[in-house]
This record gives C-alpha cells, structure tokens and sequence, in this order.
C-alpha cells in the first residue's frame, strides 16, 4: 500500500513501484511481475518511459528494462546502479538516457536501437574537481533545449553546451536545501523543488522567486518532494497531508477535508494519457481523482450545511447561493462554503428554489411550502407566504413570479409592491392539480408539466394544447422551454420528447437515447450554447445535437442521484449540478465530448495454469481444459459502463456481451478459429478497434488425419482381408468341389474300368469259352460228318471260320475294354499299345522307359495307359505324323509321360469346341492330382507331356 513511483507506457498500462515489488495497472485488475526470478523482490524507487517508450525501473539493487514479455537486468561491468526515490531520471535524446546513480551522472547509450546498452559516467574528473557540489546529485532534468538542470548539494547546478554553473545564493536560492525537484511550465518558468521550499525563476530572469507553500504544512520527515504539470499547465506539488496546486495567483490545498486521505503522504503523481490524475500514497496505495481536471465537488466537509443539494443562484454580487434540505450557503473565494445566517435560512429549511428578482432580492421556495424573500447583499430573510409544497418558481419577462406547488399553480404579480401569491383559477381544470416545473418561451408563453399533462399561458388564456401524434403514453414529468419556440420534455420512465409549438398544438417527437431507457428523467436544461442536459436518478446526460455523453460517479460527478432543479449555468459557461451527495462543478462543459481513447487487447491467454506467449497465432492441442482470455480496455474514465464485445469466429456467429474483462471457452473443438473483441462505452459514445488472436486448437491423435489414414487403410486391409477369406473360402469350396468332382469322376473312372475289368473277364470267361466250345463241336462235326458230305464239310469251314472271326472280335473287344498286358504292368501295357498302334496304323512307334521295373498302382497305371491311349487315338486320327516317340520316367516325386509326333500341329491358344480328346487327358491327370502341358506349333508336330504324382496328397501329408 505504499506506492513509490508512478508510471504509464505509450499502450496506456500504469505501472506502480512499491518497496514491496512491481505492479501494472489496466484499469480493472492489478497484475505483479517478477524483476528477477527466485529472488527477494527489491525496493522499487523510480520508474521511467523514455523518448522511444521503454520501461525503465530504479531499484536499491540494479537498473532494469522492460522488453514486452519480462524484465531485463542491466549490468555494466564499471558501475553498480542503485537508485533512490525522486527525480532520478531523464531523456536526453533518442537511445540516450541520464541516470544519477550513487550521487554520479550516467549516461546511457545505445548505437542499435536499444538492443544493447553501454553506461558512461556523464562528468570527468577533471569537472568533478573544479566543482566539488557535483559529487552529491540529488535530481537530473533535461530543459527545454537539451540543457541540464541538477540538484546538488545544497546548490542547483546548470550545464549548458559543456559549461557547468552553479547557482546559489547570489540567484536568489535559500542555503541549506537540497533541491529534489526541478520542472520547467509552459510560461517557461523553472520551479525547483527542496525538501520544504519551492522556487521559480521568470523566463530570461537571473534571480528566483520564492513561492513556497505555508511552512507548517511542510514539516515531516521522509517525504518525496516532487513537481509535475497537468494537461492545462497548472503546477503540483506535495505537503506533509496531500497535495499542492497553484491556481497562478496562490497554492491551493487537497487534503482530507477535501475527501483525500493520504496516510504518510503522497510520494509520487502521474498526469495519464486523458488527462486523469494517479496518485501514489504512503500507506493508502494508489489514488485515483475521478473527473480531473474538469470537475469540482463539494460537499459537507467543504462547508454545505447538507450534502442534498437542491438548487443554485449566482446574484448580482458574483455570490454563488447553494441551496440544501438545510438552508442555503455561499460559496467564498477560499473554495469553502459558509451558511448564510437567518431565520429562514438555517439548517430547518429547504430552500429547493432560487430566482432572482430585478431589484436583486433572491426568492426562494421551500418543499415545506415556506416562500422567502433576501434582501441583496446577504439581508435578513423575509417570509412572504406559506403555500403548499413548492415543486419550482420562476420570473418571466415582466417581472412576474410563477410558482408552481403540488395543489395548483401561484403567482406574484407585484413582487416588490404587493407580495402576495394569487392561485390561479381561470381554468377550472387546473385548480387541484399538482405542477411539477414550469418555464418561459422565447415568445413569452408560459408552459408547465402537471399530473394533467401539459398546460400552456399565452397572457390571457389558459389551454392545454392538443398533442400529435396523439401519443398513447405521453405524461412529462419534466420541461425546458428553448431560444426557437420548441420544448423538451421528459418522463419518469425515462422518454425524452422534442416538442414544437404548432398554434394549439404540439408535434411531438421522442428522441431517447440507448444510455437513458430505464433511467428515470428528472429535469431538463438547455444552455446557452444550445445543449440538451438531462439529470436521473443515476446520473446526468448531455446532447450537443451530435452526440449524446453520460455521467455518473466514475466520471467525476459527486454522486449519481440528482434531483428536479440540477442544472445551473454560471456566467462563465460552466455548470452547477444538484446531486443527493453535494454539488458537482463541470468547470470546461466542452471537454465533455472530447474523444476518449479507448484501446482492447488480449492481455494473456491461458489454458491448463499455463500461460501462452501473445502475438502470434496460438496452435495448441485438444485439451478438455478451459481457454482463457484475458482482457484489458486501457481507459480509467466511466469504467463502469465499459463493455467487451467479443465472439469466436468460426465457433459461433454472434457476439456476446461481458463487462467482466475475462473470457472463457470449455473444451473448444477441434479446428482453425479467431477470437474477435472489442470495447465500447455507449455513454462516452468511444468504441475500440477489433483486436484479433489465431487460435488453431489441433485434433486429439484420434481426430488426426494420420489417424484417420491409418483407419482408412486398416479398414482396406480388413476389407482386403475380408475379401480374402472370402475368396479362400469360395477357392476353397471350388475347390473342394472340384476334388470332389474328381474324386468322382475319379470314382466314374474307377468304376468304369471296374465294369470293364467286369465285362473283360465276361465275356473272355464266359463267351470266350462257348465260342471255343462251339469251334470244337462244330470241327468234331466236321471230322465226324465231312468226309462223307462234301457240302457239310464246306458249309462245316465255313461255320469255323465265322467263329475264328467272332473269337477274334471277341479278343478285340476285350483288349479294347482293357488289355490283358495292364495287369502285367506299365511297361508291358504301353509296349503292348504301341505294337499295336504301328500294326494298326502302320505309323512306326518307339516307347522309351528310363527305368527297367516301374511299379505302378492300378489306379496310376490305367491313368497313364489311357492317357497314352487316347494320345495316340488322336494322332491316328488329326496329326498325319510319320513317327511317334513315347517316354516315361520318373522324376523326383513324378512320373513323366511324354508323347511326341511330327505330325502337322495345332495352334494351342485356339481350342477347338469338341476337342473331347485333350479335355479327357486333362481330366485324367488332375483326378491324381497332375498336370497335362502340350506344346505345339502349325506344322511342327506336337507334344503332350504328363506329370502323375507318385503319391497322392494325403499320403504325402
């Protein structure tokens, strides 16, 4: 809570030294940063913004710089910085800073644009000794043309183009000051600052000028003395209880009876960007004076017998009368109030209404109903009249007074000569109604606000004028006539009326703007210059016919709840408000529509405890955690009506609205975005521009694209592999039918060569044997009868010869079924097959065995033979071959047959739709499980090569 130094950057940040550590300040939270990293945080003494607007902070222990993100220490390998609290900083230039350090002048260089720095000491020996005041410096400060200007020792030093003067006595300065403070003003005056003095010296003068505050306020130790200047040029400076102005003529004192409680004192002020005045406190922290420098307030510790003001009258003297719910006071020329003595004006009355009079008597009214009379010059209060409860009086042009109560409406029309109020009863309607204000046009028309609507006196009649449109709620509790015939009028429920005057009638228009609905509208008043001001019961607004302004407590008004006579126009322009809290002085009305600048920014992004580095596009992994965005809008005035605007684009299409300087986004999807915001404060009509962050929030592993490549291609593999099985399967079941179809056929085959062997062994058995049979009995016959019949006998040859043939048919028949040698082996069956090829075809046949004993089993020995069988069929039939060339052996687990002619060919690639002969070979060799390869070319011949396993598949398993 004790604050040392005082601070603000180019981006509008307040930055606060205490001995306690470093604190930054955006207007709604207080943020502390770390000078160095695990260690005692050091007593922070001065802080400095140079030309380029670089950080500087003066500790006990060291020098530092800010650079964006953090602080960085300065070392210099021929000095050891340690800095005390006051004026021990100053820009001499671009990258060129003066710092005192030790009681020495160091100046600080950088030749690349503040990346490195090197510290010179400013003064050489050789100056040091000729002026020994140089080795005790108390203050630096750089004049208007780049003259120096230094407190030391008890002297004030001036160096100016390599020439160093000492000034003392003989300038008129006071022995024994130590000069802490030195400022040049816009006069181009130089103050100096001691410990309790304050001297000036004229521009172009050679002897200061004392203006040293009172001495008694100036007495305690340990105080920072210190000078400053505000945006208008007034000087500051402090004493032992707060602060002190000068107004140009004398010194004027805040302090705790002016609502500035300081504790040990003020160490330190800062002027802000918009003019705002900071100041740092030893022991109550950092002090804010709202609505510095264009408001004034007062209240009961400046003299007001009550803080509920009620109205306002500056006479003819240039006294300003303040009327309170306990009498009236004037305001003096020391800034305090005193309370007007007298019967009537005392604490017991309400003096709610002011009007002056042509003779200078000020009237005044009471709600109490009591109607005074003053005297000019502050005289004896006079009571005229007791009426009901007076809401508003006032004179028009003739002189006459209008007073209007809760129970009818008065007037005086001899103030001076015969003072007695006449109710008004010419308009019958309007004889119990309660009248809320009235006021005079620029025409001379009389108009009030009543529980009845509006009434109007144009001198001889009463009307109440037709209003259009035809309003269906339209009841103004409040009224300001204007220079153009045309009226404001106002409710409770807070419409705002433009009205003109059309004959009888009034065309009414409401112009209520955004920042008054739901306010209550009070009272009206147009200016001089032409300007709407409205009071509510939480503030005041103003219109300059461009825009609109509202003001409350955080702008400098005293208090929010204002009341039906608020508004006061002094002489000079400024204006008088009537809170419930004291009265409120807006000194520069025109410094109401000053643009404020209003700046966003994203202060810090965090998510998880972990804040992220600002000022590129933020790329973070998927997280469940929250997203926060800290905001700061570096505006100090009306705070309380600031707004954040934000939305995060590509997330959601509309903004929101928060007041709350922090934004939150749970688990935030996956995806590219942009988080937009924005500042506005509607009643200062100051609107930021948008500031924009990236965001990239990256997709869990599972939401990645590799992740998704990965599934997509293990999904083809199930799906490939899927579509394997099923193919194996359907191979499978193919083949499984096939081996089933082979071993069927095979089973066919097998039973074919069954019944063959059946009918073989049939038909050699049995017809073989009764044709032999038949032979001998019809040779017998033959021996037996023919001899003795020639033609038996020849009919008898003949009968044997026919049976010769039909046994020889039979033999055929049978070695066509299956030949005899097939039970002899292989060997024995294709030697049998190709003598009977040649004899049969006469085309010549050679078998070739490599093996002498091939063994066969029944099943490969029929295969083989038939295979060779149906070969030769085909070649007897298609091939017109000379010569056939048969092989078997075996190779490895095979038997290879081999069947070669050099017949005419055949093109393979082109099977011929009835060639039964090949498919049956092939059949044949697959029922055991081999391959049939046959080559040929057109006139080449051709070759059928056979592989039979020696085992089957199962035996091999």
């Amino acid at each position: 809570m004790v604050v040392s130094a005082l601070a603000q950057e180019p981006g509008g940040y307040l930055w606060i030294g205490t001995p306690n550590g470093l604190f930054r300040y955006d207007g709604a939270r207080f943020q502390r940063f770390e000078l160095r990293q695990g260690l005692p945080t050091p007593y922070i003494t001065a802080l400095h913004v140079d030309g380029s607007g670089r950080l500087w902070v003066g500790t006990t222990e060291g020098l530092y710089l800010w650079q964006g993100q953090r602080f960085v220490s300065m070392q210099f390998q021929n000095v050891q910085f340690a800095f005390y609290q006051g004026q021990t900083f100053a820009t001499l230039g671009p990258d060129r800073l003066l710092v005192t350090s030790r009681d020495r002048l160091w100046l600080l260089l950088s030749a690349d644009q503040g990346h490195s720095w090197q510290a010179h000491e400013f003064f050489d020996a050789e100056q040091l000794s000729l002026h020994p005041e140089m080795k005790t410096l108390f203050s630096i400060y750089v004049g208007p043309h780049g003259d120096l200007w230094m407190g030391c020792d008890l002297t004030l030093c001036h160096y100016d183009q390599g020439k160093l003067s000492v000034l003392g006595k003989e300038s008129g300065l006071p022995a024994g000051e130590n000069w802490h403070a030195i400022l040049h003003d816009r006069q181009g005056m130089l103050w100096a600052r001691g410990s309790h003095k304050i001297f000036v010296l004229p521009p172009g003068g050679h002897v200061f000028q004392d203006r040293s505050p009172d001495p008694n306020q100036q007495q305690k130790a340990h105080g920072v003395p210190f000078l400053a200047m505000d945006a208008t040029g007034r000087i500051f400076s402090r004493q032992d209880e707060g602060i002190l102005r000068w107004n140009g003529k004398s010194w004027e004192s805040f302090s705790e009876s002016s609502g500035l409680i300081v504790g040990g004192g003020i160490n330190s002020i800062l002027f802000d960007r918009d003019g705002g005045v900071w100041l740092g406190s030893a022991g109550h922290g950092l002090i804010h004076w709202i609505g510095y420098p264009n408001w004034e307030n007062w209240t009961s510790r400046q003299g007001l017998p009550s803080n509920v003001v009620l109205s306002f009258l500056r006479d003819r003297q240039n006294l300003l009368h303040v009327g309170t719910r306990s009498g009236s006071a004037i305001l003096q020329k020391n800034g305090y109030f005193s309370v007007t003595a007298g019967t009537y004006g005392g604490t017991s009355h309400q003096w709610a209404n002011m009007a002056e009079d042509a003779q200078g008597n000020i009237w005044a009214g009471s709600l109490s109903g009591l109607l005074v009379r003053r005297g000019s010059g502050t005289e004896t209060d006079v009571k005229v009249a007791q009426l009901p409860s007076i809401n508003s009086l006032f004179f028009d042009r003739s002189g006459q007074l209008w007073i209007a109560t809760e129970i009818g409406i008065y007037s005086i029309k001899q103030p001076q000569s015969n003072p007695v109020p006449v109710k008004v009863t010419e308009f019958l309607s309007i004889e119990d109604i309660d009248a809320y204000q009235g006021c005079e046009g620029r025409d001379g028309v009389l108009w009030f606000v009543t529980d009845k609507g509006l009434l109007r006196f144009d001198g001889v009649h009463w009307r109440k004028p037709r209003t259009r449109p035809a309003a269906q709620v339209f009841q103004p509790a409040a009224i300001a006539c204007t220079e153009n015939e045309t009226l404001w009028l106002g409710a409770e429920a807070g419409n705002v009326w433009h009205g003109v005057v059309r004959g009888e009638a009034v065309d009414i228009s409401e112009v209520t703007p955004p920042l008054l609905q739901n306010r209550s509208v009070l009272a009206l008043f147009e200016d001089s210059r032409g300007w709407l001001w409205v009071s509510t019961d939480t503030g005041i607004s103003v219109w300059n016919h461009k825009q609109w302004r509202f003001f409350n407590q955080d702008s400098g008004l005293v208090w929010n709840d204002t009341d039906m006579r608020s508004f006061y126009e002094d002489s000079d322009g400024s204006m008088w408000v009537a809170t419930s809290g004291g009265a409120s002085h807006i000194l520069r009305p025109e410094s109401l529509f000053a643009p404020l600048q209003l700046d966003v920014l994203v202060e810090s992004i965090g998510r998880d405890g972990e804040t992220l580095a600002r000022g590129q596009p933020v790329r973070l992994p998927w997280s469940s955690g929250p997203l926060n965005f800290k905001l700061a809008a570096l505006s100090y005035q009306n705070r309380e009506t600031l707004n954040f605007r934000y939305r995060m684009q590509g997330l959601e299409p509309d903004w929101s609205k928060t007041s709350v300087p922090e934004v939150r986004y749970a688990a935030l999807p996956p995806g590219h975005y942009r988080f937009q915001v924005a500042a506005d404060n509607a009643p200062m009509q100051a609107y930021s521009s948008t500031a924009e962050v990236e965001v990239v929030i990256l997709p869990p592993w599972w939401s990645t694209w590799t992740f998704y490549a990965f599934c997509g291609l293990l999904s083809l593999l199930l799906l490939y592999l899927m579509h394997r099985y099923r193919v194996r399967r359907l191979e499978a079941r193919q083949q499984l039918k096939e081996q089933q179809a082979q071993e069927r056929a095979y089973e066919l085959e097998a039973s074919r060569e069954e019944e063959r062997k059946h009918l073989t062994r049939e038909i050699h058995d049995e017809l073989g044997q009764h044709l032999s049979a038949l032979r001998m009995g019809v040779s017998v016959v033959g021996l037996e009868f023919g001899g003795k019949n020639p033609s038996l006998q020849g009919k008898i040859e003949r009968m044997v010869t026919l049976v010769d043939a039909t046994i020889k048919v039979v033999r055929n028949v049978v070695s066509s079924l299956r030949p005899s040698a097939l039970d002899m082996g292989i060997v024995s069956a294709l030697e049998w097959l190709t003598e009977e090829f040649t004899a049969n075809t006469g085309i010549p046949c050679r078998l070739d065995v490599r093996e002498e004993n091939i063994v066969l089993d029944d099943k490969r020995t029929t295969t083989i033979f038939r295979i060779a069988q149906e070969s030769l069929t085909n070649i007897s039939r298609h091939a017109q071959a000379s010569r056939v060339e048969i092989s078997l052996e075996r190779k490895e687990k095979h038997y290879l047959l081999e069947i070669r002619d050099n017949g005419r060919g055949f093109d393979v690639s082109v099977q011929k739709k009835k060639s039964f002969g090949l498919v049956g070979i092939r059949e044949r060799a697959h029922m055991l499980g081999g391959e049939v390869s046959i080559f040929s070319e057109p006139g080449a011949g051709a070759t059928i090569r056979v592989s039979i396993p020696i085992a089957d598949a199962a035996e091999n398993q």
